[in-house]
């Protein structure tokens, strides 16, 4: 039977043998369209290798090992079903045979297959060898029935495996996958030409990686690396960057508030400075003042390694507007955070510091009256909070300046929802985590950069070691040497309560920490802060630390950024290895902020080879660039960082170079101007990526 073409935008119930559970099941997995069956490749490959005779197959070297993915062919000789002993188990045993020899294969609780398979059956084969009571054996072998002895004509070489999907399990989506290829009509290409060279088209692409041809190469498909792979990554990323540089077009067309300056206000913000800034400062500051005093909105990120000073110069940045009769905003991810800032920002302003207003969620209620009230009337030219400014109940008088600090940890929406508060102020993002440049700007691919290179003089060298278990007395002999200096110390558990982790490692929780230290320190004063904990109950234990009532912090990851005690030289990470090196390397941030020598202790049983980063530089894009490359970028953000594209093909750093290319061209696109059609594609791929959502 032959059917018309269908273009990829059909739906994918268009398919044979698609009942309501399976299409429902599709639905949830947000396939919906022949396109989206399609993109979702197989997770993996199985390279059943070439055939092997049975009799070629041999005990040595398996012991209790299995042998990898071994292939065979033969014929079933004889077929037995039983129940186990033990856990009264349906049990299937097939002896193979092939001329060359024979072959135990096994299978548990399938007892379908005494009516799948029978004696005189061809079968091709695959799974691991192990060593059996009775010679070698397959324990739950995946299996082809070769009707007919032309059969072994289509088994490939590469098994494509696909995750279940409700009622839909992998064999049964290869059979869709399968059909929706031999039906599929080829798509208009829209990628530019310099990006298409040596390539396949997306229809070839797709049909080489859910049936790849036997003379691929394993390593390649793997990885990620083959042309199909390229073909389709660089639609990914040539999609994503034309939106980027036409949002980026489109900010660039908008009249921004100029923010006049002046030598009168520049020696004003100099008095506001602790110290003098350094070279990096002074550009970054230099090129804000740029976006500011031009006529069109600025939104420019500004990064930089831990303790670079990055607050200083959002602290000039949002003096120059309140000092010229505008209002800025620093919003921040929590509320100790904001507390810190505030502080900070009100010993700055010096005489100034009662036009500074703090907001936050958790105040009471006449007290966050009195706040939003400064904040209508102008009154306040300097807010800092945290979500509590996405209120319907905030109102600027004059908001021209919004500084987000910690920028992937809001969403879109939110950003949206303070922008509209203000009509259209300018933007200043700031980053905590050093990120790449290459990722930086495919995650920030519309926005200007700064970036802050050096640290400011006065930072004092941090000593970090790593200790495993049996050797924590050693760090905690450090704590103790600290402590009878006067100075105080930090101490990071990993999780709040007990966990496990699926029973592979006992962790020691906050609470047990806290015992532990108890009794190593039985006459300090300890103070625990964590996650859970209501608003006033962290600001009261926050405070008792920072005054120097309480000796030791014990904390979660609350403290990563921005609290700042130069009296603390002395840290300990407890269970390191549950840590990302980018948020150890914040971490290691809160100490060695005062005059005297500090040391960053990190006690681990395991994954020491990773932590060794952390004792070779103290450089935080390199070390950011080592966590990029061993987790990938969802997890150095997080798992719904919502500033990722949710690429399907593509890697941000497997295809670094690529992704420059893709920008390159998407450029060159613009300016020679964009058809319909390459318009409507690009549509529908952000629609695809979820790009939409990225700002």
């Amino acid at each position: 039977m032959s059917f018309a073409p269908l273009p990829l935008s059909s739906k994918a119930t268009i398919l044979r043998g698609m009942g309501t559970a399976r299409a429902a099941a599709l639905q949830e997995a947000g396939i919906d369209t022949l396109r989206d069956l399609l993109w979702n490749l197989p997770y993996r490959y199985v390279d059943r290798g070439s055939l092997r005779p049975l009799g070629s197959l041999e005990m040595q070297g398996l012991e209790t090992q299995d042998s990898g993915i071994v292939t065979v062919l033969g014929t079933i000789q004889d077929l037995r079903q039983s129940t186990t002993r033990v856990q009264r188990m349906a049990l299937t045993e097939v002896l193979l045979a092939d001329g060359t020899g024979t072959l135990r294969l096994l299978w548990f609780n399938q007892p379908y297959l005494g009516r799948t398979l029978k004696p005189g059956d061809r079968l091709l084969v695959f799974g691991p060898l192990f060593p059996g009571r009775h010679g070698l054996e397959m324990r739950g072998p995946q299996f082809e029935l070769m009707v007919r002895e032309g059969d072994i004509g289509w088994v490939r070489r590469y098994l494509p495996l696909y995750r279940r999907l409700g009622q839909i399990t992998g064999r049964v989506r290869q059979k869709l996958v399968t059909e929706a290829l031999s039906r599929a009509h080829p798509p208009e290409d829209w990628l530019p030409l310099e990006l298409t060279k040596d390539l396949p088209d997306t229809l070839t692409a797709l049909r080489l990686l859910h049936e790849p041809p036997d003379e691929s190469e394993a390593q390649e498909l793997e990885a990620g690396t083959t042309p199909a792979h390229l073909r389709l990554a660089s639609e990914e990323l040539f999609a994503f960057s034309l939106g980027v540089a036409l949002r980026r077009a489109g900010r660039l067309k908008r009249q921004g508030l100029v923010v006049p300056t002046s030598a009168a206000l520049r020696e004003r913000l100099k008095s506001f400075l602790p110290f003098p800034l350094t070279g990096a400062q002074r550009r970054s500051f230099k090129e804000i003042v740029g976006d500011l005093t031009s006529g069109r909105v600025m939104n420019r990120l500004l990064q930089g390694d831990v303790g670079s000073g990055k607050t200083l110069v959002a602290l000039l940045a949002l003096a120059m507007v309140a000092e010229t009769g505008g209002q800025g905003a620093l919003l921040v991810p929590t509320e100790v955070l904001a507390r810190q800032h505030a502080d900070s920002f009100t010993r700055h302003l010096g005489d100034q510091a009662g036009t500074m207003q703090l907001l936050l969620g958790g105040m009471k209620a006449a007290e966050k009256r009195a706040a939003l009230a400064r904040i209508a009337s102008g009154e306040a030219r300097y807010v800092v909070g945290t979500h509590a400014l996405f209120q319907e109940a905030v109102a600027f008088q004059r908001l021209q300046l919004v500084v987000v600090d910690e920028q992937h940890r809001f969403g879109v929406k939110q950003r949206e929802a303070l922008k509209e508060k203000g009509g259209d102020p300018h933007w200043l993002v700031m980053s905590a985590t050093p990120i790449p440049r290459s990722l930086a700007l495919a995650i920030f691919g519309d926005l200007d950069q700064s970036v802050l290179d050096e640290l400011p003089p006065g930072r004092q060298p941090i000593t970090s070691k790593l200790f495993k278990p049996e050797s924590a007395e050693q760090a905690w002999e450090q704590v103790r040497r600290a402590l009878a200096e006067g100075r105080q110390a930090f101490v990071i558990s990993p999780s709040i309560d007990p966990s496990d982790d699926e029973g592979k490692v006992q962790l020691r929780d906050i609470q047990a920490m806290e015992a532990l230290l108890h009794g190593i320190f039985p006459d300090e004063a300890i103070e625990v802060v964590h996650g859970r904990l209501k608003a006033e109950d962290m600001a009261t234990r926050m405070a008792r630390f920072v005054s120097g009532q309480a000796r030791i912090l014990l904390a979660t990851t609350v403290i990563e950024v921005g609290v700042d005690v130069p009296n603390a030289t002395v840290m300990v990470v407890d269970h390191a290895e549950r840590f990302g090196l980018s948020q150890l390397h914040q971490l290691r941030g809160r100490v060695g902020r005062g005059a005297h020598r500090s040391c960053f202790l990190m006690i681990s049983g395991s994954e020491v080879e990773r932590l060794q980063t952390l004792l070779e530089t103290q450089d935080g894009f390199r070390i950011a660039q080592r966590d990029l490359e061993l987790r990938g970028p969802g997890e150095f953000f997080g798992v719904k960082q919502a500033g990722l594209p949710r690429f399907q093909v593509a890697d941000l750093m497997r295809d670094r170079v690529l992704l420059s290319r893709c920008r390159e061209a998407a450029d060159r696109a613009l300016v020679l101007g964009l058809s319909e059609g390459q318009v409507e594609w690009l549509r529908r791929e952000q629609a695809r990526l979820k790009l939409a959502e990225i700002s």
